[in-house]
């Protein structure tokens, strides 16, 4: 009697657990969801409460394309597979008039491990701190995150963190597919958003690199408002030490401040350059010059992954 006691009490708890879980999901927005397969490396099929299933594309990142056998595709599917597959999700969606935004018929959604909105729960942060995809925002749009409508850069803040160690490190895509791979200087991520917008770059060589000795970034119009030359700010040397961040901000949070900066030497350094917008939405590229003229590496976006 007593052993049935236990089981009896043992089945009450996980019901009011499951339950309390529904009820936590519901209360915060979210979606819980069995996840079904991997279709690549940023699209998952996923079944509802009700036994109804759909395509959920994630929001915020690009992964390599698995139909075109994009470079390092197969472990990306398989890593977001190894992440997904048979796991409770919490899908966090952009409702609209009529439902929810979708891309490409798919569901656009930020998916969790739990019902816990954490940068260790987040499958978007995962994927690119794995070196497996790329930040890639839909649509940022300054006027809607302004007015409070986010959805798309949300999470993008954690993202960058791990997309730029991922890139320092040349972990996994960085270390296997990029065309600049032996690069020690490289731009890790941009954020062409909001009053502040930022180019994150890192120097991942053994030496310090002198930003004032002729270093240039420059966007897709080449144009001479368009053109940084650190020679131009900064007096004197200007050291990037290994393993430092320099953040390029432009933007109206630069305004007036063009060539202030932070200490140089230090493992991060923040350099504002115009108060002028500078990087396109929608589209856009970045390419970042040596002192000898040499192209020390193209980061563009959006990405052409499937």
């Amino acid at each position: 009697m007593i052993m049935l006691r236990r089981v009896l009490w043992s089945l009450a708890l996980l019901v009011a657990l499951a339950f309390s879980l529904g009820l936590i999901a519901d209360q915060v927005g979210l979606q819980q969801v069995r996840g079904i397969r991997a279709k690549d490396g940023d699209t998952i099929v996923v079944e509802f409460p009700d036994g109804g299933r759909d395509e959920v594309r994630y929001a915020s990142i690009n992964a390599p394309g698995f139909v075109h056998n994009d470079c390092f595709s197969k472990q990306t599917k398989e890593y977001n597979e190894e992440l997904t597959k048979g796991k409770d999700l919490w899908l966090e969606l952009d409702p609209t008039d009529d439902g929810y935004r979708r891309a490409q018929g798919r569901l656009l959604a930020h998916v969790f491990l739990s019902p816990e909105r954490t940068q260790t729960s987040s499958v978007e942060v995962l994927l690119v701190a794995g070196g497996y995809a790329r930040l890639d925002v839909i649509d940022p749009n300054d006027t809607a995150i302004r007015n409070g409508q986010d959805f798309d850069v949300r999470y993008a803040d954690w993202i960058t963190a791990v997309q730029t160690e991922a890139a320092k490190t040349r972990r996994d895509w960085w270390g296997e597919c990029d065309d600049y791979v032996d690069s020690e200087v490289i731009i890790t991520v941009i954020k062409q958003w909001s009053d502040d917008e930022i180019v994150y770059i890192v120097n991942r060589g053994s030496e310090s690199i002198d930003l004032a000795a002729g270093w240039k970034l420059k966007d897709a119009s080449g144009s001479e408002r368009n053109t940084l030359d650190f020679s131009d700010y900064l007096i004197g040397k200007c050291l990037l030490p290994p393993g430092g961040l320099l953040r390029v901000h432009s933007g109206s949070v630069a305004t007036g401040r063009g060539g202030e900066h932070t200490a140089c030497g230090k493992p991060e350094i923040d350099f504002y350059w115009t108060g002028h917008p500078i990087w396109d939405q929608d589209k856009d590229e970045a390419r970042l010059y040596r002192l000898d003229g040499s192209l020390a590496h193209y980061y563009y976006y959006p990405l052409d992954w499937d």
